[in-house]
Protein backbone atom coordinates (compact mmCIF):
# COMPACT_ATOMS: atom_id res chain seq x y z
CA UNK A 1 0.00 0.00 0.00
CA UNK A 2 0.77 3.73 -0.79
CA UNK A 3 1.74 5.99 1.77
CA UNK A 4 -1.17 8.15 1.43
CA UNK A 5 -3.93 4.95 1.17
CA UNK A 6 -2.05 3.85 4.83
CA UNK A 7 -3.06 7.20 6.13
CA UNK A 8 -6.43 7.37 4.99
CA UNK A 9 -6.90 3.77 6.01
CA UNK A 10 -5.44 4.87 9.62
CA UNK A 11 -7.77 7.65 9.77
CA UNK A 12 -10.91 5.74 9.20
CA UNK A 13 -9.83 3.17 11.32
CA UNK A 14 -9.63 5.88 14.39
CA UNK A 15 -12.58 7.69 13.07
CA UNK A 16 -14.69 4.17 13.14
CA UNK A 17 -14.05 4.00 16.79
CA UNK A 18 -13.48 7.82 18.13
CA UNK A 19 -13.31 7.40 22.34
CA UNK A 20 -10.98 4.61 21.97
CA UNK A 21 -8.87 7.80 19.67
CA UNK A 22 -9.21 9.82 22.23
CA UNK A 23 -8.00 7.70 25.23
CA UNK A 24 -5.29 6.31 23.18
CA UNK A 25 -4.31 9.93 22.23
CA UNK A 26 -4.42 11.29 25.47
CA UNK A 27 -1.88 9.38 27.00
CA UNK A 28 0.61 10.90 24.58
CA UNK A 29 -0.94 14.02 25.12
CA UNK A 30 0.03 14.90 28.55
CA UNK A 31 3.30 13.27 27.93
CA UNK A 32 4.54 15.88 25.22
CA UNK A 33 2.55 18.53 26.64
CA UNK A 34 4.22 17.80 29.93
CA UNK A 35 7.80 18.00 28.40
CA UNK A 36 6.98 21.13 25.84
CA UNK A 37 6.14 23.12 28.88
CA UNK A 38 9.19 21.68 31.04
CA UNK A 39 11.45 23.10 28.46
CA UNK A 40 9.77 26.44 27.41
CA UNK A 41 9.20 27.22 31.03
CA UNK A 42 12.72 26.66 31.82
CA UNK A 43 14.48 27.72 29.24
CA UNK A 44 12.19 31.67 30.37
CA UNK A 45 13.36 31.11 33.56
CA UNK A 46 16.72 30.62 32.83
CA UNK A 47 17.10 33.83 30.10
CA UNK A 48 15.53 35.98 33.00
CA UNK A 49 18.20 34.80 35.77
CA UNK A 50 20.97 34.91 33.21
CA UNK A 51 19.95 38.44 32.10
CA UNK A 52 19.77 39.53 36.23
CA UNK A 53 23.20 37.48 36.80
CA UNK A 54 24.80 39.12 34.21
CA UNK A 55 23.65 42.57 34.92
CA UNK A 56 25.68 42.09 38.39
CA UNK A 57 28.79 42.02 35.70
CA UNK A 58 29.99 39.15 34.39
CA UNK A 59 33.48 40.71 34.93
CA UNK A 60 33.54 41.39 38.26
CA UNK A 61 35.44 39.41 41.03
CA UNK A 62 35.03 39.97 44.93
CA UNK A 63 37.30 40.20 47.44
CA UNK A 64 36.54 39.67 50.93
CA UNK A 65 39.46 40.48 53.77
CA UNK A 66 39.38 38.97 57.09
CA UNK A 67 41.27 40.91 59.59
CA UNK A 68 40.52 38.71 62.28
CA UNK A 69 42.94 35.93 60.51
CA UNK A 70 45.53 38.34 60.94
CA UNK A 71 47.41 40.97 63.45
CA UNK A 72 45.06 43.28 63.79
CA UNK A 73 47.46 46.63 63.79
CA UNK A 74 48.91 45.45 60.59
CA UNK A 75 45.43 44.52 58.69
CA UNK A 76 44.56 48.16 59.84
CA UNK A 77 48.09 49.89 57.63
CA UNK A 78 47.78 46.97 55.30
CA UNK A 79 43.77 47.38 54.08
CA UNK A 80 43.82 51.05 52.95
CA UNK A 81 43.46 53.01 49.68
CA UNK A 82 47.21 51.96 48.97
CA UNK A 83 45.79 48.63 48.78
CA UNK A 84 43.10 49.21 46.13
CA UNK A 85 45.90 51.07 43.44
CA UNK A 86 48.04 47.52 44.19
CA UNK A 87 44.60 45.92 43.05
CA UNK A 88 44.00 47.86 40.86
CA UNK A 89 47.46 47.76 38.90
CA UNK A 90 47.44 44.04 38.75
CA UNK A 91 47.15 42.49 35.65
CA UNK A 92 44.15 42.04 33.76
CA UNK A 93 42.33 44.17 36.09
CA UNK A 94 41.06 47.50 34.41
CA UNK A 95 38.76 48.91 37.97
CA UNK A 96 38.39 48.12 41.62
CA UNK A 97 35.96 49.37 43.99
CA UNK A 98 36.67 49.26 47.79
CA UNK A 99 32.96 49.10 49.33
CA UNK A 100 31.03 48.60 52.42
CA UNK A 101 28.13 48.06 54.01
CA UNK A 102 26.07 48.54 57.12
CA UNK A 103 22.30 48.59 58.51
CA UNK A 104 20.68 52.00 59.48
CA UNK A 105 17.69 53.29 60.50
CA UNK A 106 16.64 56.47 57.69
CA UNK A 107 13.76 58.49 58.96
CA UNK A 108 11.94 60.72 56.74
CA UNK A 109 9.23 62.72 58.87
CA UNK A 110 7.34 60.18 60.41
CA UNK A 111 8.16 57.27 58.46
CA UNK A 112 11.21 55.43 59.72
CA UNK A 113 12.73 52.00 58.41
CA UNK A 114 15.45 50.06 58.81
CA UNK A 115 17.33 49.55 55.77
CA UNK A 116 20.39 48.21 54.22
CA UNK A 117 23.41 51.21 53.72
CA UNK A 118 25.97 50.48 50.94
CA UNK A 119 28.97 52.75 51.05
CA UNK A 120 30.55 53.12 47.86
CA UNK A 121 32.73 55.39 45.62
CA UNK A 122 31.55 57.21 42.47
CA UNK A 123 33.24 54.22 40.16
CA UNK A 124 30.57 51.58 41.31
CA UNK A 125 27.81 51.87 38.61
CA UNK A 126 31.22 51.23 36.10
CA UNK A 127 31.17 47.47 37.35
CA UNK A 128 27.37 46.73 36.25
CA UNK A 129 25.78 46.46 32.85
CA UNK A 130 22.36 47.88 34.35
CA UNK A 131 22.78 50.59 36.90
CA UNK A 132 22.21 53.95 36.08
CA UNK A 133 20.04 56.46 37.42
CA UNK A 134 16.17 57.28 36.81
CA UNK A 135 16.33 60.72 38.43
CA UNK A 136 18.47 62.64 39.38
CA UNK A 137 22.17 61.62 39.39
CA UNK A 138 25.03 58.64 40.97
CA UNK A 139 27.68 59.56 43.90
CA UNK A 140 30.38 61.89 41.50
CA UNK A 141 33.66 63.25 42.53
CA UNK A 142 33.03 66.15 43.88
CA UNK A 143 30.58 64.09 46.81
CA UNK A 144 33.50 62.50 48.68
CA UNK A 145 32.90 63.31 52.65
CA UNK A 146 29.76 64.55 51.62
CA UNK A 147 26.29 63.79 53.30
CA UNK A 148 24.50 62.38 50.02
CA UNK A 149 22.30 59.83 49.43
CA UNK A 150 21.10 57.80 46.10
CA UNK A 151 18.07 55.61 46.52
CA UNK A 152 17.41 52.22 45.65
CA UNK A 153 14.21 51.75 43.43
CA UNK A 154 12.03 49.99 46.20
CA UNK A 155 13.30 52.62 48.63
CA UNK A 156 12.61 55.58 46.22
CA UNK A 157 8.99 54.15 45.63
CA UNK A 158 7.88 53.47 49.37
CA UNK A 159 9.60 56.53 50.76
CA UNK A 160 8.46 59.36 48.01
CA UNK A 161 5.62 57.03 46.43
CA UNK A 162 4.46 60.22 44.47
CA UNK A 163 7.11 62.90 44.80
CA UNK A 164 10.70 62.35 43.26
CA UNK A 165 12.99 61.73 45.93
CA UNK A 166 15.62 64.40 44.36
CA UNK A 167 16.43 66.87 46.66
CA UNK A 168 14.56 65.38 49.68
CA UNK A 169 16.42 65.50 52.90
CA UNK A 170 17.09 61.68 54.90
CA UNK A 171 17.42 61.20 58.80
CA UNK A 172 20.38 58.32 59.31
CA UNK A 173 20.94 56.87 62.56
CA UNK A 174 24.79 55.61 62.64
CA UNK A 175 26.31 54.72 65.29
CA UNK A 176 24.20 56.49 67.87
CA UNK A 177 23.81 59.69 65.85
CA UNK A 178 21.60 60.92 63.73
CA UNK A 179 22.79 62.04 60.72
CA UNK A 180 20.90 64.55 57.69
CA UNK A 181 21.35 63.19 54.13
CA UNK A 182 20.63 64.80 50.73
CA UNK A 183 19.18 62.65 48.22
CA UNK A 184 20.55 63.42 44.97
CA UNK A 185 19.18 60.47 42.97
CA UNK A 186 17.41 57.05 42.21
CA UNK A 187 18.69 54.27 40.34
CA UNK A 188 16.30 51.62 37.86
CA UNK A 189 14.61 48.66 39.27
CA UNK A 190 17.35 45.85 38.74
CA UNK A 191 14.70 42.77 40.61
CA UNK A 192 15.47 40.12 42.38
CA UNK A 193 18.83 37.50 42.52
CA UNK A 194 18.21 34.33 44.68
CA UNK A 195 16.81 35.68 47.69
CA UNK A 196 18.38 39.14 47.58
CA UNK A 197 16.59 42.32 46.25
CA UNK A 198 19.00 44.58 44.19
CA UNK A 199 16.78 47.85 44.85
CA UNK A 200 16.88 47.85 48.83
CA UNK A 201 20.20 50.06 49.56
CA UNK A 202 20.62 53.59 50.11
CA UNK A 203 24.16 54.20 48.22
CA UNK A 204 26.34 56.61 50.38
CA UNK A 205 29.90 58.24 49.93
CA UNK A 206 32.57 55.62 51.04
CA UNK A 207 34.26 58.97 52.28
CA UNK A 208 31.42 59.93 53.89
CA UNK A 209 31.49 57.09 56.25
CA UNK A 210 35.09 57.35 56.90
CA UNK A 211 34.55 61.10 57.76
CA UNK A 212 32.11 59.73 60.27
CA UNK A 213 34.24 57.13 61.87
CA UNK A 214 37.51 58.03 61.14
CA UNK A 215 38.28 54.53 59.76
CA UNK A 216 40.43 53.58 56.63
CA UNK A 217 40.11 50.69 57.03
CA UNK A 218 38.91 48.22 54.04
CA UNK A 219 37.57 44.48 54.00
CA UNK A 220 35.89 44.39 50.59
CA UNK A 221 36.63 45.57 47.26
CA UNK A 222 34.50 44.38 43.53
CA UNK A 223 37.47 44.56 41.13
CA UNK A 224 36.88 44.49 37.53
CA UNK A 225 38.66 41.78 34.67
CA UNK A 226 39.52 43.64 31.41
CA UNK A 227 37.13 41.63 29.37
CA UNK A 228 34.65 38.61 29.77
CA UNK A 229 38.18 36.07 28.90
CA UNK A 230 40.13 36.99 31.63
CA UNK A 231 38.09 36.87 34.35
CA UNK A 232 40.79 33.77 35.77
CA UNK A 233 43.23 35.30 34.87
CA UNK A 234 42.52 38.49 36.49
CA UNK A 235 41.54 36.45 39.84
CA UNK A 236 44.98 34.75 39.95
CA UNK A 237 46.30 38.00 39.62
CA UNK A 238 44.60 39.32 42.32
CA UNK A 239 45.55 36.40 44.55
CA UNK A 240 49.05 36.94 43.68
CA UNK A 241 49.07 40.74 44.91
CA UNK A 242 47.27 39.94 48.46
CA UNK A 243 49.09 36.50 48.87
CA UNK A 244 52.24 39.07 48.49
CA UNK A 245 50.52 41.72 51.09
CA UNK A 246 49.87 39.24 53.65
CA UNK A 247 52.80 37.26 53.75
CA UNK A 248 54.09 40.74 54.12
CA UNK A 249 52.11 41.78 56.97
CA UNK A 250 52.02 38.22 58.62
CA UNK A 251 54.22 35.49 57.57
CA UNK A 252 52.51 33.51 59.77
CA UNK A 253 49.25 33.66 57.72
CA UNK A 254 49.66 30.80 55.10
CA UNK A 255 47.49 31.16 52.03
CA UNK A 256 46.85 28.65 49.30
CA UNK A 257 44.33 28.50 46.17
CA UNK A 258 41.61 26.24 45.48
CA UNK A 259 39.49 25.62 48.02
CA UNK A 260 36.03 25.79 49.92
CA UNK A 261 33.14 28.18 48.70
CA UNK A 262 32.53 31.25 50.72
CA UNK A 263 30.24 34.49 50.01
CA UNK A 264 31.16 37.40 49.05
CA UNK A 265 29.26 40.84 48.31
CA UNK A 266 27.92 39.87 45.16
CA UNK A 267 27.71 35.99 46.16
CA UNK A 268 25.29 37.47 49.25
CA UNK A 269 23.64 39.15 46.17
CA UNK A 270 23.47 36.03 44.75
CA UNK A 271 21.92 34.09 47.87
CA UNK A 272 25.21 32.27 48.79
CA UNK A 273 26.45 30.68 45.82
CA UNK A 274 29.95 31.63 44.71
CA UNK A 275 32.75 29.95 42.87
CA UNK A 276 35.43 30.86 44.99
CA UNK A 277 39.50 30.19 44.48
CA UNK A 278 40.82 30.74 48.22
CA UNK A 279 41.02 28.09 51.11
CA UNK A 280 39.97 28.37 54.64
CA UNK A 281 43.75 29.58 55.69
CA UNK A 282 43.27 32.35 53.63
CA UNK A 283 42.57 35.86 54.70
CA UNK A 284 40.78 36.39 52.18
CA UNK A 285 38.12 34.91 49.43
CA UNK A 286 38.33 35.83 45.89
CA UNK A 287 34.29 35.27 44.02
CA UNK A 288 34.89 35.06 40.44
CA UNK A 289 31.08 36.39 39.71
CA UNK A 290 31.74 33.97 36.20
CA UNK A 291 31.66 30.99 37.97
CA UNK A 292 28.00 32.13 39.89
CA UNK A 293 26.26 31.96 36.31
CA UNK A 294 28.12 28.92 35.46
CA UNK A 295 27.16 27.12 38.77
CA UNK A 296 23.35 28.51 38.17
CA UNK A 297 23.22 26.99 34.40
CA UNK A 298 24.56 23.58 35.69
CA UNK A 299 21.68 23.32 38.27
CA UNK A 300 19.42 24.35 35.71
CA UNK A 301 20.74 21.56 33.44
CA UNK A 302 20.16 19.09 36.32
CA UNK A 303 16.34 20.24 37.07
CA UNK A 304 15.68 20.44 33.31
CA UNK A 305 17.17 16.87 33.25
CA UNK A 306 15.01 15.48 36.00
CA UNK A 307 11.64 17.50 35.01
CA UNK A 308 12.41 15.95 31.55
CA UNK A 309 12.58 12.60 32.81
CA UNK A 310 9.57 12.99 34.78
CA UNK A 311 7.79 14.35 31.31
CA UNK A 312 9.30 11.16 30.08
CA UNK A 313 8.02 8.70 31.75
CA UNK A 314 4.11 10.00 30.78
CA UNK A 315 4.82 9.64 27.44
CA UNK A 316 5.80 5.88 27.85
CA UNK A 317 2.65 5.30 30.12
CA UNK A 318 0.93 6.31 27.07
CA UNK A 319 3.10 4.38 24.65
CA UNK A 320 2.02 1.01 26.49
CA UNK A 321 -1.50 2.44 26.71
CA UNK A 322 -1.66 2.38 22.71
CA UNK A 323 0.50 -1.05 22.83
CA UNK A 324 -2.64 -2.02 24.58
CA UNK A 325 -5.41 -0.35 22.31
CA UNK A 326 -3.87 -1.99 19.18
CA UNK A 327 -3.62 -5.18 20.92
CA UNK A 328 -7.42 -4.64 21.80
CA UNK A 329 -7.95 -3.56 18.46
CA UNK A 330 -6.22 -6.23 16.16
CA UNK A 331 -8.36 -9.27 18.18
CA UNK A 332 -11.02 -7.51 17.25
CA UNK A 333 -10.69 -7.29 13.61
CA UNK A 334 -9.13 -10.57 13.26
CA UNK A 335 -11.47 -11.45 10.80
CA UNK A 336 -11.52 -8.40 8.78
CA UNK A 337 -7.71 -8.89 8.70
CA UNK A 338 -8.64 -12.62 7.20
CA UNK A 339 -10.74 -11.33 4.71
CA UNK A 340 -7.94 -8.89 3.26
CA UNK A 341 -5.44 -11.72 3.31
CA UNK A 342 -8.05 -13.54 1.55
CA UNK A 343 -8.12 -10.61 -1.41
CA UNK A 344 -4.13 -10.34 -1.87
CA UNK A 345 -3.14 -8.68 0.92
CA UNK A 346 0.37 -9.69 2.08
CA UNK A 347 1.58 -9.78 5.82
CA UNK A 348 3.77 -6.24 5.21
CA UNK A 349 0.61 -4.55 4.16
CA UNK A 350 -1.21 -5.97 7.61
CA UNK A 351 1.87 -4.91 9.38
CA UNK A 352 2.28 -1.68 7.77
CA UNK A 353 -1.76 -0.76 8.21
CA UNK A 354 -1.61 -1.54 11.93
CA UNK A 355 1.64 0.08 12.01
CA UNK A 356 0.46 3.55 10.35
CA UNK A 357 -2.43 3.38 12.89
CA UNK A 358 -0.10 3.48 15.53
CA UNK A 359 1.55 6.36 14.47
CA UNK A 360 -0.94 9.10 13.16
CA UNK A 361 -2.52 8.24 16.73
CA UNK A 362 0.92 9.11 18.59
CA UNK A 363 1.94 12.10 15.91
CA UNK A 364 -1.93 13.49 16.63
CA UNK A 365 -1.32 13.34 20.37
CA UNK A 366 2.32 14.69 19.96
CA UNK A 367 0.80 17.63 17.87
CA UNK A 368 -1.95 18.04 20.53
CA UNK A 369 0.11 17.95 23.07
CA UNK A 370 2.78 20.59 21.14
CA UNK A 371 -0.39 23.05 21.83
CA UNK A 372 -1.11 22.34 25.46
CA UNK A 373 2.28 22.09 26.10
CA UNK A 374 2.66 26.11 24.78
CA UNK A 375 0.10 27.20 26.33
CA UNK A 376 1.14 25.72 30.00
CA UNK A 377 4.19 27.45 29.29
CA UNK A 378 2.51 30.58 28.30
CA UNK A 379 0.33 30.57 31.33
CA UNK A 380 3.11 29.91 33.20
CA UNK A 381 5.43 32.60 32.57
CA UNK A 382 2.52 34.84 32.57
CA UNK A 383 1.86 34.28 35.91
CA UNK A 384 5.59 33.67 36.79
CA UNK A 385 7.08 36.52 35.59
CA UNK A 386 9.44 35.75 33.26
CA UNK A 387 10.01 35.82 29.48
CA UNK A 388 7.85 33.14 27.21
CA UNK A 389 10.21 31.07 24.94
CA UNK A 390 8.79 29.26 22.09
CA UNK A 391 11.82 27.52 19.95
CA UNK A 392 11.41 25.35 17.31
CA UNK A 393 13.19 22.41 19.66
CA UNK A 394 10.33 21.37 21.39
CA UNK A 395 8.16 20.93 18.23
CA UNK A 396 10.47 18.67 16.96
CA UNK A 397 11.40 16.72 20.06
CA UNK A 398 7.39 16.38 19.92
CA UNK A 399 7.08 15.07 16.77
CA UNK A 400 10.11 12.89 16.89
CA UNK A 401 9.34 11.12 19.86
CA UNK A 402 5.64 11.23 18.94
CA UNK A 403 6.71 8.75 15.86
CA UNK A 404 9.57 6.88 17.83
CA UNK A 405 7.05 5.98 20.29
CA UNK A 406 4.42 5.06 17.96
CA UNK A 407 6.82 3.04 15.99
CA UNK A 408 8.46 1.24 18.93
CA UNK A 409 4.99 0.53 21.13
CA UNK A 410 2.64 -0.37 17.40
CA UNK A 411 5.43 -2.28 15.94
CA UNK A 412 4.32 -5.59 17.89
CA UNK A 413 0.70 -5.51 17.51
CA UNK A 414 1.50 -5.08 13.76
CA UNK A 415 3.24 -7.65 13.68
CA UNK A 416 1.05 -10.14 15.74
CA UNK A 417 -1.45 -8.83 13.31
CA UNK A 418 0.13 -9.74 10.43
CA UNK A 419 1.44 -13.22 11.43
CA UNK A 420 -2.35 -14.13 11.47
CA UNK A 421 -3.64 -17.47 10.04
CA UNK A 422 -5.58 -16.67 7.01
CA UNK A 423 -8.12 -19.28 7.42
CA UNK A 424 -8.28 -19.02 11.04
CA UNK A 425 -8.57 -15.48 11.24
CA UNK A 426 -12.07 -15.99 8.77
CA UNK A 427 -13.39 -18.72 11.14
CA UNK A 428 -12.52 -16.14 14.05
CA UNK A 429 -15.90 -14.64 15.59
Amino acid sequence: MRPGDLVRTALGALAAHRLRAVLSVLGIVIGVGAVVATISLVSGATAQMRARIAGLGIRTITINVFPTAIQSAAAARALTAELTDRLAAAEHVSLVVPIASSRGTVSLGTQSRDLSLLWVTPAYPLLFDDFYPASGRFIHDLDPGQKVAVLGANVARDLFPLDDPVGQVLTVELAGQKVPFRVVGAMVARGTIGNQTLDDYVYVPLATLQSLTGTRQFTTYIAQAVDANSVERAAASIESVLAATFAAISPQAQTTTGGLASRGVLGTLLGGAGGVRTARLNPYAVTVQKAVIEIYEESVRTMTLILGSEAAISLLVGGIGIMNIMLVSVVERTREIGIRMAVGACRRDIRNQFLAEAVVICLLGGLLGLGLGWLCAWLGALFGGWPFVMSGYPALLAVGFSAAVGLGFGLYPAVRASRLDPVEALRYE
